[in-house]
């Protein structure tokens, strides 16, 4: 049956400023947005993105399941699913959910959702103080989406940054945990600043005041890479970026991204993506 309360409060954006595959190499980027109210038992999945998402559950209540694992989420909760899980989330028969949603993707997007994710014992759920004050923040978004100009594309991507910066400091302030001064966010907070940089591990573990072998260590558990891993892919990443996005020579983007000479990272570049700087940016730039 067709319900047009309901349908006036389903409403969907997708960016449509950034092709996805730039939105994987910028910083931090919507993906999309949406407000739904779903009817009983509505199901979605099982289904695996290449984007991370949230949804914020206003009113009513239905299940999350992930990585074999089923979790009942209820009003004023949120539930993460990682980009590349597979997910299926189902609203209640009795009292079906009323949610707000937000996908977003970009290098530093893993960090962010690492953050989120840690602050909660079980990872994928996590308690909001008011769900709708997310939903009223993706409103706007929606709301700019008619407005197809750069500075709507400012606006709305402000507003996404609004939305995961009161979220982080909402769950990590009342968690248990203090990511905030972990060796592994010490190590990520000093590649993110210094990726340009021809830096090591040796340096990142002085900075964060301990060994290099325990650093690799606690890195690896709690962020599931090496932290060379990470270094690595932060580069490729943005020389990827300045690739496509300008036209600076070869030999600025190596040291843009922390090498001397352009053989070196020309070398590094190929052995990463199995293509030569110039023959990635002649197969991907538009």
């Amino acid at each position: 049956m067709y319900n047009e309360t309901m349908d006036k409060n389903n409403r969907e954006y997708t960016d449509k400023f950034t092709d996805f595959s730039k939105k994987s190499i910028s910083d931090f980027i919507l993906y999309n947005s949406g407000i739904e109210y779903c009817e009983a038992g509505y199901s979605y999945g099982p289904k695996r993105r290449d984007y991370h998402f949230i949804h914020f559950v206003k009113e009513g209540k239905g299940s999350l399941e992930i990585n074999d694992k089923k979790f009942e989420v209820h009003e004023n909760q949120l539930f993460i699913v990682p980009a590349g899980e597979i997910s299926t989330y189902t609203a209640a028969m009795d009292s079906p959910w009323k949610y707000s949603w937000i996908g977003f993707l970009g290098i530093q997007s893993h960090n962010y959702v690492q953050m989120l994710m840690q602050s909660s014992e079980e990872h994928f759920v996590l308690d909001c103080a008011d769900a709708e004050l997310y939903e009223t923040k993706i409103m706007k978004i929606i709301d700019m989406s008619n407005d197809d100009s750069t500075a709507s594309f400012l606006k709305i991507n402000g507003v996404m940054y609004d939305i995961i910066g009161t979220l982080l400091e909402e769950c990590i302030k009342h968690s248990n945990t203090s990511y905030s001064s972990s060796v592994s966010s010490k190590a990520v907070r000093y590649m993110d600043l210094h990726y340009h940089d021809d830096i090591h591990i040796s340096d990142i573990a002085d900075f964060a005041g301990i060994h290099p072998s325990y650093l690799a260590g606690v890195f690896k558990s709690e962020m599931g890479i090496s932290p060379k891993k990470y270094l690595t892919n932060l580069k490729i990443n943005k020389a990827k970026e300045l690739l496509i996005a300008t036209e600076d020579p070869i030999n600025i983007i190596g040291s843009s991204v922390g090498f001397s000479d352009a053989l070196s990272f020309s070398k590094f570049f190929r052995k990463e993506t199995s293509l030569s700087p110039s023959q990635y940016r002649k197969d991907y730039k538009k």
